[in-house]
């Protein structure tokens, strides 16, 4: 039996996927399911569970903590073409100079953002492995970001770039001060 080359890579070419992902988005049937819908690097559907109260909680008041800090534009839920197919960041930030190049993409409801945003970040859920998580950052990565965290639940933020893993952001100016909000926001603290 041949072993499987490492050079075959059937996987479909970025105008399909993004076809694909339109089509998804069209398909009535898919739009009442109660799961978040990505697809892979054939355009196959993928089902998760959706996202449960306090994600989504830590995801937009991480949101709006960029917004404040950095100015750009924030937001969740952001469907991203990357190379495994059209993954959705929990948040992602944008700067200013990616909504100037990439900002028709948001006006026009482009069915998923070409290039990845400056940041894109994942809210670790109990579901999630580190596979799953590592796999994500790097698509992110691969597709133009230039930072991706990993948002823990105690608090703890994992920030990479496509060089590897940083001991601080680059993006966030006053790190310090952003990891002690983003914890207040992780643990539950009340305001």
């Amino acid at each position: 039996m041949a072993a499987l080359s490492p050079l075959f890579n059937d996987s479909l070419e970025p105008a399909e996927l993004y076809g694909r992902w339109e089509g998804v988005l069209h398909d009535r049937a898919l739009r009442d399911l109660p799961y978040r819908i990505e697809i892979n690097k054939w355009g196959h559907l993928e089902m998760t569970p959706p996202a449960t109260p306090h994600h989504m909680r830590i995801g937009t008041r991480l949101a709006r903590l960029l917004d404040q800090r950095l100015g750009g534009e924030a937001f969740t839920e952001c469907a991203i073409l990357t190379s495994g197919g059209v993954r959705i960041a929990d948040v992602v930030w944008c700067s200013p100079a990616f909504l100037s190049t990439h900002g028709g993409e948001l006006d026009d409801w482009a069915a998923a953002l070409s290039q990845a945003p400056d940041l894109c970040v994942e809210v670790r859920s109990p579901s999630n492995t580190d596979g799953e998580l590592q796999e994500r950052i790097a698509l992110f990565l691969a597709a133009g970001a230039r930072e991706a965290w990993i948002v823990h639940p105690t608090g703890r933020v994992d920030c990479f770039t496509a060089d590897g893993p940083l001991t601080a952001s680059r993006i966030v100016p006053d790190w310090d001060q952003s990891i002690l909000a983003i914890a207040g926001v992780v643990s539950g603290l009340r305001r």
